[in-house]
């Protein structure tokens, strides 16, 4: 029992995650601990305290240790005839004289007698009878690391105590326990955030409607989501239960948002449903990332937590970066290719910010490595319980928050999102000769998304199209408002480029009517006239 007794107060075993943990003299170790609030640290809240008691079976002499962990050195005696430390003042332990005859039966303490009131240990031998429900209530005056230990021992005639107990933690701000209770305070704040980036998104997106892009619609669902979701997480935590993650769908935001949905492709065909796939396993995966960290323990279960709940979730976490990485790649050349500066720009700033992001979570990733590596030393939990929800939950949403931020500063509708239309326009009959030949060669290169543009119903258009278009590379640079011809190659030759410049239809853009330049379009050609809304 002593021996038992050691490896509990070594430990930890037993981690407080409910306001009552039950014990008793049949357990392996009647030991349990919790981080605390003082009330200092909740103006307003009431006074924590730490209740401990019997139930009417339990009879027996019982002693009980309560201390905070930085007093952990001062408990137990170092026998040098066993070379090992005592806890227990029982008759080897008077007879080593580690302890005295008035100590028969408590902790031994390696405090001087008038010092103990210095410390935060508190050490009674209770004398149970049947019915006797006594106990004892230690108040808590500074925030810490609290444990309590319960142990038999035998009493004048050899007998030896039996109890059942219960141990209540009790907070200054209610049920939860002192280590969720950051999360209570995070995820209310974040709600808040994303409620103030929706309400922006949403004026915006008001205002900005009739150009509003297909990527743009998804990030305006997914910002309800996000202030949804952070609202009934932090609902959970206020009534403690647990709801799920945005990861599956951020990461699914985010790959087609990098592969130039509406940007650069009108539609991403097969490819989406791929994505899907994927944030549906990155789903599953995060789903069984919510029950592990909620039902285990780092210090307990740390090869399970990290094999069969972190190992899947970043594997395909390192999916989508991968992917999403050599999705910009692929996008950001076809930009080149294309001479369109300020989309390219704008993907690069974004490339950047991945990178970013994934030297972040590989140094967090590292440091929890180190950190958790330590997890069996006695004062792992003493040292890690207040920021051990940073380390498992608050790091990914922080980071998370930043890259999703930054991709709404980038894609927030604005009066310019003409600028990202998907056709760059040709200047000249040079341009579009050298953009043609530009296009077949990376055709020939594997690129995706060359040819067979959608005329904007959704359906493919004719590779010979000749297509009018909003803006063209002055537009992106300098916001300028002409519109352009620019033939789009597909046959073998190269068409006859258009006699007429086409950008006298007003300074500020007009509305072109085709059938004042019919003898000026081949009749077998597919024109689509745009026309731009920006008015004085």
């Amino acid at each position: 029992m002593l021996s038992k007794l050691l490896v509990a107060l070594g430990s930890l075993a037993v981690v407080a995650m409910a306001a009552e943990v039950p014990l008793s003299s049949n357990d392996e170790s009647a030991t349990t601990c919790s981080g605390m609030w003082s009330k200092s640290a909740f103006p307003g809240g009431t006074d924590p305290y730490i209740k401990v008691g019997f139930d009417s079976t339990s009879e027996g002499d019982v002693a009980v240790l309560i201390y905070e962990w930085s007093d952990y050195s001062k408990i137990g005696a170092f026998d040098n005839n066993t070379m090992e430390l005592r806890y227990i003042c029982d008759a080897e332990a008077i007879a080593d004289h580690l302890c005295t005859q008035a100590e028969l039966g408590t902790f031994i303490i390696n405090v001087p007698e008038n010092q103990r009131n210095t410390t935060s240990i508190f050490d009674h031998l209770f004398t149970l009878t049947p019915n006797d429900t006594d106990g004892t209530i230690y108040e808590i005056s500074k925030t810490g690391y609290y444990c309590v230990a319960i142990v038999p021992v035998e009493n004048s005639s050899g007998a030896l105590g039996k109890f059942d107990a219960w141990v209540e933690w009790r907070f200054p701000y209610g049920e939860l326990p002192a280590v969720d209770y950051p999360k209570l305070m995070f995820y209310g704040l974040f709600a808040l955030i994303y409620l103030v980036i929706g309400i922006y998104w949403g004026i915006q997106t008001f205002r900005y409607w009739r150009d509003i892009l297909p990527v743009q619609n998804y990030i305006s669902g997914f910002i309800f989501f996000l202030a949804v979701e952070m609202a009934f997480n932090w609902g959970y935590w206020e009534s403690y239960n647990q709801t799920g993650r945005t990861c599956n769908i951020s990461f699914f935001m985010l790959l087609i948002v990098c592969m130039g949905y509406g940007v650069v492709r009108p539609s991403l065909g097969s490819t989406m449903r791929k994505c899907v796939i994927l944030a549906s396993t990155h789903f599953f995966f995060g789903v069984l990332y919510v029950i592990g960290t909620m039902l285990m323990k780092p210090e307990d279960d740390g090869f399970f937590l990290v094999f069969l709940v972190i190992f899947p979730l970043s594997t395909t976490m390192t999916a989508f970066y991968i992917w999403t990485l050599n999705s910009i790649n692929g996008t950001l050349a076809i930009l080149d290719i294309r001479k369109q500066h300020v989309k390219a720009l704008m993907y690069k700033r974004l490339y950047r910010l991945l990178v970013f992001s994934v030297c972040m979570v590989i140094a967090l990733f590292v440091l929890n490595i180190l950190n958790f590596g330590s997890r069996l030393s006695p004062d792992w939990p003493a040292k890690n319980w207040k920021r051990r929800w940073f380390m498992l939950d608050g790091w990914l949403n922080i980071l998370y928050f930043t890259v999703f931020f930054v991709i709404v500063i980038l894609w927030r509708p604005t009066e310019n999102n003409a600028r990202y239309g998907l056709e760059q326009l040709s200047q000249d009959e040079d341009e579009a000769m050298d953009l043609e030949n530009r296009l077949r060669r990376a055709e020939g290169l594997g690129y995706d998304g060359m040819k067979g543009r959608g005329n904007g119903d959704g359906r493919m258009m004719d590779e010979d199209a000749a297509i009018f278009e909003l803006g063209d590379e002055d537009s992106d640079e300098e916001d300028g408002n002409r519109v352009k011809l620019m033939s789009v190659g597909g046959s073998s030759q190269a068409r006859e480029p258009p006699r007429r410049d086409l950008s006298g239809a007003g300074e500020h853009g007009g509305l072109l009517d085709s059938e004042d330049h019919d003898d000026d379009i081949d009749d077998s050609d597919t024109a689509r006239l745009t026309q731009n809304q920006k008015m004085h």
